[in-house]
């Protein structure tokens, strides 16, 4: 059952207890409207409830069912959206961990890259000739022809 449903049924409690409040409360017209005050030119009109008692408490067992349903229908509204608040919190927990991953795979694919990269630097580098300290072995004249 929806918001509406449930602000419905609220609202036929409301204006049920409220009638049965004002029921025996002295009315007036004025004009076209009627209040539970005189008014100038007003009139009196009676109001009294022509209900039997077990109606009356017919009346008000339905008024009390309807409070009950209500309740009822909050309860399960609240507990619908502290599930969906937890559902939400767990998507939101999940995505996080998730960016973290993809944050640590992507450092660990720079560090890779720039790495890669260093060395390639480094192989474009001029190498440097370099003497050897140790004479060579002397070539036999046999060698040398």
């Amino acid at each position: 059952m929806g918001y509406r449903t449930h602000a419905a049924q609220l609202l036929f409690v409301f204006v049920a207890s409220t009638f049965t409040l004002t029921a025996h409360a002295a009315v007036y017209r004025c004009g076209s409207s009627y209040q539970d005050t005189p008014c100038a030119g007003g009139s009196t009109i009676q109001a009294d409830d022509p209900r039997s008692p077990q109606q009356k408490a017919e009346a008000a067992r339905a008024v009390q069912k309807d409070a009950d349903l209500a309740d009822a229908l909050r309860k399960q509204r609240v507990q619908q959206e502290a599930q969906w608040a937890k559902q939400q919190q767990a998507a939101h927990k999940a995505q996080l961990a998730q960016n973290a991953d993809l944050a640590k795979e992507a450092k660990a694919q720079a560090e890779l890259a720039a790495k890669a990269e260093a060395e390639r630097q480094k192989a474009l580098l001029p190498h440097k000739i370099t003497t050897r300290k140790t004479a060579l072995p002397k070539a036999s004249a046999a060698q040398a022809r």
